[in-house]
C-alpha cells in the first residue's frame, strides 16, 4: 500500500506561497518581488524525477541573486536497476529546501546555480515481500539558464544539469538533466 507523505507534502507546498504572496510590502520604496512556481522534469540514465519550485527574488536585482527555493518531488527509478538490488518498487518522495543562486544576464535570461538539500521519505518494497521505510536525505547542485519573457505575469523557462547524492538504497547518486515550465507573478 502506498503512503500518504506525498499528500502531506503537496498540501504543505501547496500553501506555503499563498502567505508568502498575499502580503504587499509595507513600504512603497522597496523593490518588486518575482514570484516564481515552476515544475521541473529531470531525466537521467537511471531514473526520472518531477518536482514543483517556488522561488522569490529581485526583479531587474543588480549582481547575484540568492533566493530560497521550496519543492517537493518524486522519483521513477529504472526498473532493471531495482531488480539488480534485489527491490521490487520503491516510492522517493522530498520536500527540498535551498539556495538558488541567478545572475540576470539580459532581457530576461537569467544564469541559475543553486545548492540544496532535501529530507524525505523513501518507501523500499523488496523483491522477497518486505517493505521498509526510511528517512532520506538528499543534498543537490544544480547550473542552468532561466528565461522570463515577462517579468511582471507570464511564462518561465529552464535548461539545469543537475547532481544529487542521498542515502537512497536505491540509488545514492545521479546527475541529470531537468527542463522547467511555469509562471512568475
Amino acid at each position: 500500500m502506498k503512503s500518504f507523505w506525498p499528500f502531506l507534502f503537496l498540501a504543505a507546498f501547496a500553501f506555503a506561497p499563498i502567505d508568502a504572496a498575499a502580503h504587499p510590502p509595507s513600504d512603497s520604496l522597496a523593490p518588486e518581488q518575482m514570484h516564481m512556481i515552476t515544475y521541473r522534469h529531470v531525466f537521467s540514465h537511471n531514473h526520472q524525477r518531477w518536482s514543483l519550485q517556488y522561488r522569490a527574488f529581485e526583479k531587474q536585482a543588480e549582481g547575484f541573486v540568492l533566493p530560497i527555493t521550496f519543492s517537493i518531488g518524486h522519483t521513477f527509478h529504472r526498473s532493471d536497476l531495482l531488480r539488480n538490488r534485489g527491490i521490487e518498487d520503491v516510492d522517493t518522495y522530498a520536500l527540498g529546501l535551498g539556495f538558488d543562486g541567478y545572475e540576470h544576464l539580459l532581457g530576461g535570461l537569467y544564469v541559475n546555480l543553486g545548492l540544496g538539500v532535501a529530507p524525505g521519505v523513501e518507501s523500499i518494497f523488496w523483491q522477497k515481500g518486505d517493505q521498509e521505510t526510511r528517512f532520506l536525505i538528499e543534498g543537490t547542485a544544480n547550473v542552468g539558464l532561466l528565461y522570463v519573457p515577462f517579468p511582471d505575469l507570464g511564462v518561465v523557462f529552464g535548461f539545469t544539469v543537475l547532481g544529487k547524492l542521498s542515502n537512497s538504497k536505491a540509488l545514492g547518486h545521479s546527475i541529470g538533466f531537468g527542463v522547467e515550465v511555469g509562471v512568475n507573478f
